[in-house]
């Protein structure tokens, strides 16, 4: 398993959308806030930052349909939670000839603008942290690990930090807003949403208008 280090228009991005939100109570990725679903805020973020190829891993294609990116689904390993969506990225990006490929929760409405710079910078393989709690499905993984991660999968294991060890995969820490935000703010739950909305009208208040 080698490390990567690339140009960030040569990078492929997987949002991964295709857990089930039970704890929301309904497919939180087209939860609104302020005015768009949280899957909106994380493309546009993203689109803010590269000019690779983006694309959603999520189990019901045809909702997707209107966001106009190609959606895969989680049909090698269907019950292995996010690492599904993981090795869908990474197969993904193997079979377009993407040599890396960045993984993203759809929950994080606040997921940092300099994201993909800093794991292009830690290089593959490499997850997000901040806060000092890490958060591996947020990450930048190599293609050619596809065959690594069948082999972890295959042996019954299911963890992604588990995964991210056994790679050697490097920390990329991201810091806090000025005004403490978590980055990596995710939205599990109506009240994490709620969380999430009074989050982006202190950092407003903080940094002022635009």
């Amino acid at each position: 398993m080698g490390r990567w280090v690339g140009r960030i228009s040569e990078v492929g991005v997987c949002i991964l959308a295709g857990g089930a939100s039970r704890r929301f109570g309904a497919n939180k990725a087209f939860a609104d806030l302020h005015g768009k679903p949280l899957l909106e805020h994380v493309i546009d973020r993203i689109r803010a930052q590269t000019t690779g190829p983006m694309i959603i891993n999520a189990n019901d294609l045809d909702q997707y349909a209107r966001f106009g990116l190609k959606v895969i689904a989680d049909d090698q390993w269907p019950e292995a939670g996010p690492l599904a969506g993981v090795y869908a990225a990474m197969s993904w990006a193997r079979d377009v000839g993407l040599d890396q490929v960045v993984t993203v929760a759809v929950d994080q409405p606040h997921l940092p603008m300099d994201f993909v710079a800093t794991l292009l910078r830690t290089g593959a393989p490499a997850i997000a942290a901040s806060l000092g709690r890490p958060h591996p499905v947020n990450a930048l993984w190599p293609a050619n690990d596809l065959g690594a991660l069948h082999d972890y999968l295959a042996s019954g294991k299911r963890s992604v930090f588990g995964w991210a060890e056994s790679c050697q995969a490097r920390v990329a820490e991201f810091q806090a807003s000025p005004d403490a935000i978590d980055p990596f703010l995710n939205v599990n739950t109506p009240d994490d949403l709620r969380a999430a909305e009074q989050a982006s009208v202190a950092h407003r208040t903080a940094i002022g208008p635009p």
